[in-house]
C-alpha cells in the first residue's frame, strides 16, 4: 500500500518516488501548486476510491497521513 500511494503521489507531483518521504509534508514539495493539489484529489479518487472535499484533505498534512487515510480505507 506505501508504495502503491508513494508512486501514486510522485505520478501527480511529477516527481521522483524516492524524493518522497512518510514524514514530509506533501505541501512543501517545490512543484505543489492547486494544480497539483487537484491532481493529488483525482489521484486518491482514481487509485483508492477514496473522494474528499478539499476541506477534508485540507486536514491531511504528511504523506504518512496520507498512507494512513488509505490504509483506513481498504
Amino acid at each position: 500500500m506505501k508504495d502503491k500511494l508513494i508512486t501514486a503521489l510522485a505520478d501527480a507531483l511529477e516527481m521522483e518516488s524516492a524524493q518522497i518521504k512518510l514524514n514530509d509534508s506533501f505541501r512543501d514539495y517545490e512543484n505543489y501548486s492547486s494544480l497539483t493539489e487537484l491532481s493529488v484529489l483525482a489521484m486518491l479518487d482514481s487509485d483508492f476510491m477514496i473522494e474528499l472535499e478539499m476541506e477534508d484533505f485540507n486536514r491531511y498534512r504528511t504523506v504518512n497521513d496520507l498512507l494512513h487515510l488509505v490504509s483506513q480505507q481498504k
